[in-house]
């Protein structure tokens, strides 16, 4: 910690989970601050939250987003509608990104994890972001809960130092 949530996603895709995650246990919670960049709001997904779900098994997370720390926009998740695929909640699909296979973590077209638009939640710039397990995921031993594997920035600028 931190360094396993700290850069590119290592996703496994639709089969097999990446085993570079920090399990956030039962409603455990952990914030990101990005040090030289912004999210900004842009057109479409702004962030990217990757965990490690494959072939159906999903640990919901609940995200939220802050410019400055102290105020968070939370965004709606609802972690027991499983019919409609946990809208808004993070953990649900698989993520693709990893170093060295090509596929770009800050294209939400191929990347696989699941967007975020700081548009839903009012906020134009974020430079913090909260994941925070739903409560409503299987719990066991030391892997119970959500399972970070890191956050990307879609749109952003740099903030100068």
């Amino acid at each position: 910690m931190p360094g396993v949530v700290l850069g590119p996603p290592r996703g496994g895709g639709d089969a097999a989970g990446s085993t570079d995650v920090v399990s956030l246990g039962r409603e455990g919670v952990i914030v990101l601050a990005f040090e030289d960049v912004e999210a900004v709001d842009g057109p479409g997904p702004d962030l990217i939250v990757f965990e490690n779900p494959f072939r159906g098994y999903v640990e919901t997370g609940i995200i939220a987003a802050s410019a400055d720390g102290a105020e968070w926009h939370e965004f709606p998740c609802n972690p027991a509608d499983s019919e409609h695929a946990y809208p808004g909640c993070a953990g649900v699909r698989p993520a693709f990104a990893s170093p060295g296979n090509g596929v770009d973590a800050t294209d939400p077209a191929t990347a696989g994890g699941d967007a975020f638009d700081l548009a839903d939640v009012g906020l134009p710039a974020a430079r913090f972001v909260r994941v925070r397990d739903s409560g409503a995921n299987a719990y066991a031993g030391n892997s119970g809960g959500f399972d970070l594997d890191a956050v990307a920035v879609v749109h952003g600028r740099d903030v100068p130092k």
